[in-house]
């Protein structure tokens, strides 16, 4: 989901020349690719169906300041370094602020409402924030501040939103899996850590569902890969073997 920062610095130079140019060279700025618009009728299904709805947290997911908007928490299951929906005046990503908590799987989470970008809701929202996207918000006991789920600018349709969220929201409880685990790759699912040993449940708990699985049934292998190519696993027997992390892990 990536997104570009050089219309703010556009608008800026409109304005007054040198201190506005000074100041959109300065900022860190959320990126302006224009947001796709949901249809009115896609948006009232959306609307209708999820806003209310009880979920529980698939995946153990990090808890990070919404950039500069720190009244809201980004809820994600990716680590900072993966997070390109901020970026510099050139293009550059900005990680989140430091992680305030993991969540772990199984937390109850309650579907508040979506935000979809429109021209006056762009504006009201925090300038270094991924303003030019959907939000989805959920709350938590306990937790005052509402989580922000991040959905993509191509999302065209309630399946489309629905299909997002459920990469992070379950309708079924999933601690009796977590609960169900050795105690060592329970302690590494809560701290989002994958290890060699875990199967492909406690692999799933920990670093979320992958982007691609590439599966050889007769050599009992698969291969796991995260987006972005920064982290991917190999199973063998159901087994992790291996893991590589980093920038284009295995590249």
């Amino acid at each position: 989901m990536r997104t570009e920062g050089a219309c703010e610095e556009r608008r800026m130079r409109r304005l007054a020349p040198p201190a506005a140019l000074a100041l959109a060279l300065a900022l860190p700025l959320a990126a302006c690719t224009p947001p796709a618009t949901l249809p009115d009728a896609e948006r009232a299904r959306v609307d209708a169906e999820l806003p209310g709805q009880q979920r529980y947290l698939r995946v153990a997911a990090y808890a990070f300041p919404l950039w500069g908007d720190t009244t809201k928490l980004l809820l994600t299951d990716q680590p900072a370094a993966e997070l390109d929906l901020v970026e510099t005046a050139g293009g550059e990503p900005i990680p989140p602020p430091p992680v305030v908590r993991i969540l772990p799987p199984g937390t109850p989470l309650r579907i508040e409402k979506l935000e979809f970008p429109t021209a006056w809701l762009i504006a009201e929202r925090v300038l270094m924030t991924p303003r030019y996207h959907p939000w989805a918000y959920v709350r938590a006991a306990g937790e005052p501040r509402p989580y922000v789920i991040v959905l993509s600018q191509t999302a065209a349709s309630l399946e489309d939103v629905r299909a997002e969220l459920d990469r992070l929201l379950a309708a079924d409880d999933p601690s009796p899996a977590l609960a169900a685990l050795p105690q060592e790759q329970r302690d590494a699912v809560l701290h989002k850590q994958a290890t060699e040993g875990m199967g492909p449940r406690a692999l799933e708990l920990a670093w979320g569902w992958p982007e691609r699985k590439k599966i050889d049934r007769p050599a009992g292998t698969e291969e796991w890969t995260w987006p972005g190519g920064r982290r991917r696993a190999f199973l063998r027997d159901d087994r992790v073997e291996r893991l590589e992390r980093g920038e284009k892990a295995g590249r």
